[in-house]
This record gives C-alpha cells, structure tokens and sequence, in this order.
C-alpha cells in the first residue's frame, strides 16, 4: 500500500515538472527574486535610521581599580547611516563603545563628557554615521584603588514556622562576609554591613533566597547580594524526669522535696531528639515559702542555654515541701 502511495506521488511530480504552469512558476519566482536582490542593493545605499543596544566596555583599567559608581552594561543609540554599513556596524553584530580608562580617569574619577561619548560611538559606527540621540551622553564614575575591608554580614530576616514545625537557629548567610571598597573615612568605620529586611512565615521546610545588601553611600559592596538559608524542623514530642532545684535557701536550712524528681513533657527539633542534656531547669524558690502557707511549694519552668525545648509543661505545678533547722 505504502509502495502504492510513493509510486503515485512520484508520477504527480513527473507530470507537474512538465506541465507548462509549473515552467511559469519558476519564471515567476526567479524574477521575483531578481527584484528583491536589487531592492535591497538600492536600500542598501539609502541613508537608514535605526536604533540599537551598545554595549558597554571600559578598557586599560587597573587590576587595582574598583568601581564604587555602578557602571553601565549597555547604552541604547539612534544611529543614521547607509544601510550597508549599518548591517555592518549594528545588524551582524552586537556593537560595543570603548572607554579608555587612561584617558578618562581624573584623581578618583572617570570622566566622560558629551564630546567623548560621542567621539567613542563614531569610532564604533564608523566616520559617515551620524548619532541621532544616546541614552547616555555623558558618563561620570567614581572609583578607588584602595584595597577593600572584609566585613561580616548581619541577616535581617524575621522567621517563623508554622504549626508543629521550629525555626532551627539563626538564619545565615552565604558568603558571610563581602568585601567593602570606598573612601578611607568610610571603611576604616564600618564594622558590619546588614542585608535588607525580609519575613519568611508559615514556614513547614527550609527555605533558601535571595537576599540584597543595604546600600551604603559612597561604598561597593562586593558581592551586592548573599543567599540566605532558613532551617526549619519538624517538631517532635519528649519527656525527661527532671531534678528540682532549690534556690535562695539560707545557709543554716533545707529545704527538702517530695518529690525531689519531676517528670516534664515538651517538644524539639528531630534533630535534637537523642540529645541527652536537659532541655529545661525546675526551681522553686525559697522565698515563696513566705508566700504560700501550707505544705507545697510551686514549681518555676527555666530554659537552658544551647537546648531548644518548646511548650514544656509539668505534670504538676508544686511540689510538698519540708523546712529543716
């Protein structure tokens, strides 16, 4: 059948290759396409305006040198020329002004006037351009030689997890630290530099974004962002038998407890679950015999340093107490 269908075809090209229609088609295209060659060569000597993207390049910069100012990637340009040499400077290429650094840098400064800019874009396009209109006719920049500070990134961000999950420690940074470049005066005070502020809620997993730098007048940051990593945990549930501590209690006393163990329930992070240290401190407090006539004595929940414990909760609230002289 497939044989059949190829066959079939194949004898419909014969024919049409023969047919006098076909012979004026070809006729047709090739004078059509006669016709385009010498439209185009003719435009091609027309004066055209067109507009394009430039890009940007400052060359003969010092390895030493940083840029505080932000320098600019691309410059759009309105350009007017023959077509043939606009396909050449623009259309088959993406064009580039250089700046001469050695020529332009001035005690701190790159300067670029009106006159350069436009001396710089018709060495790109050639002398028989004519620029119309940039979108960047002059350029200032300021710059620094002197070598850069590294200083420790503060994160702002505001954290919280939701329901059953835990904000595991402090949101950090990656890189910590960033290079700071600028006056003297500046940078010998600057001791730390902080990111924006962010707020990450309702979390149920870690999550890492992108965090940009405050700006700081005067001074490049490099790099002008960090990542920012927010651990977050599920919560799992623990019980731990405590012992009861007494505090302010006189030298020449005791204060005895029954019982002197109490049992504690709270949450923490899975990751802390097989840690063995005491998540919580139980007190009472000897002053509170004064204040409560009878025989208990009311327990205080304290948290420990470095053990992250939440909720806890005591399966009583005091405990009977004896007071030995």
């Amino acid at each position: 059948m497939r044989k059949n269908w190829i066959g079939s075809l194949g004898v419909g090209w014969r024919n049409l290759r023969k047919s006098s229609k076909f012979r004026s088609l070809l006729t047709f295209a090739a004078f059509v396409g006669i016709s385009a060659m010498f439209w185009l060569i003719l435009t091609l000597n027309d004066s055209v305006q067109d507009g394009c993207i430039v890009s940007v390049r400052i060359s003969n910069k010092p390895d030493s040198v940083t840029f505080i100012s932000d320098v600019p990637k691309t410059i759009h340009v309105e350009v007017r020329d023959k077509g043939s040499s606009l396909m050449r400077s623009m259309w088959l290429k993406t064009p580039t002004v250089n700046l001469n650094f050695r020529e332009l840098a001035d005690d701190g400064q790159l300067i670029c006037s009106r006159s350069d800019m436009m001396a710089a874009l018709k060495e790109t396009f050639g002398s028989s351009a004519t620029i119309v209109s940039s979108s960047l006719d002059s350029l200032r920049l300021v710059y620094t030689d002197r070598p850069g500070k590294s200083v420790p990134v503060a994160v702002s961000v505001k954290a919280s997890a939701h329901a059953g999950y835990y904000v595991y420690g402090q949101p950090a940074s990656e890189p910590t630290r960033v290079t700071a470049y600028g006056p003297r005066e500046i940078i010998d005070t600057l001791t730390r530099v902080f990111t924006k502020a962010y707020v990450e809620s309702d979390l149920s997993e870690s999550r890492s974004f992108t965090a940009d730098l405050k700006s700081i007048r005067g001074v490049r940051l490099i790099p002008s962002n960090v990542q920012i990593k927010v651990n977050v945990e599920p919560l799992v549930a623990k019980e731990d038998m405590v012992t009861v501590v007494a505090e302010n209690v006189p030298h020449d006393e005791n204060l005895l407890l029954f019982p002197s163990n109490v049992r504690v329930s709270y949450y923490v992070p899975m990751s802390e679950f097989d840690d063995d240290r005491k998540a919580v401190r139980v007190v009472v407090d000897y002053n509170d015999v004064a204040a409560h006539r009878g025989e208990r004595i009311p327990l205080r929940i304290e948290p420990v340093k470095g053990v992250n414990a939440v909720n806890p909760r005591l399966q009583s609230d005091s405990v009977e107490y004896t007071l030995v002289r």
